[in-house]
């Protein structure tokens, strides 16, 4: 019986605002409900790029290494995006500097990527050709 799936990453963050803020303000997501503590500020929030969502949460006790941070997190997100090269296009105007360059890649997708004030490298693609394998390479 097949499924249809969707899936939705949920990433720790010391600032939901922040997170938040660089999400929406920066890389054109939807706000699309949050949650406040008695603090007053958000435990977490859902975003979403056309259909993908990402849940940006307050670390739960005992999870470290949420902090803002230049350095990459072991963890990295691929997003598909309808018209890559456009997107990629307004995330400048935006003053987003991505990490990469707008490459078509052997597997067929053309990518860049930015990564996040947390560390979380985010691939953004739109599927362009059918894969062209490497000189030496199988696929299994």
């Amino acid at each position: 019986m097949k499924q249809d799936a969707q899936l939705m990453a949920m990433i720790y963050v010391d600032s939901v605002e922040d997170a938040r803020a660089y999400y929406v303000d920066k890389l054109g997501f939807t706000h699309l409900m949050g949650m406040l503590g008695k603090d007053g500020q958000l435990d977490f929030c859902t975003v979403s790029l056309g259909g993908a969502r990402i849940m940006l949460m307050r670390p739960a006790e005992g999870i470290t290494g949420t902090n803002a941070t230049n350095s990459k997190r072991p963890v990295e997100l691929y997003m598909e995006v309808a018209e890559v090269d456009a997107y990629h296009d307004q995330l400048k105007k935006q003053k987003v500097k991505p990490t990469s360059p707008l490459t078509d890649q052997w597997w067929g997708d053309r990518t860049f990527t930015v990564q996040d004030p947390f560390g979380y490298q985010i691939w953004f693609f739109q599927n362009v050709s059918e894969p062209k394998l490497p000189a030496g390479a199988k696929i299994v």
